[in-house]
């Protein structure tokens, strides 16, 4: 299996690798473009079926979940230091903080 790019820290929330079983689930999706950025960023996450559109606190059916919201925190951060950017640069590059 190809390891995908990924420079989300470990978690409890989440894999950072695809395990059997897994989805790819992007950190910023939406309408707006932000679904690719997520991929070239490496803003990825590897959750169960279960977790990602399954079940009823899934991320696609709770996205306001306080968990949810909690990993696009991290990201957020983890983009900033990855990249050495500020909080307004990443409000330009996905249109909202946050943080």
């Amino acid at each position: 299996m190809k390891e995908e790019f990924c420079i989300m820290p470990e978690s409890p929330y989440y894999s950072t690798k695809r395990f059997y079983g897994s989805e790819r689930h992007e950190v910023f999706e939406g309408r707006t473009g932000n679904r690719k950025k997520s991929i070239r960023d490496g803003l990825v996450i590897f959750i169960t079926p279960f977790e990602h559109r399954i079940g009823n606190n899934s991320v696609h059916k709770d996205p306001k979940n306080p968990k949810w919201i909690k990993v696009k925190q991290i990201a957020q951060k983890r983009w900033m230091e990855y990249y050495h950017k500020t909080k307004e640069d990443f409000i330009k590059e996905y249109g909202k903080n946050f943080l």
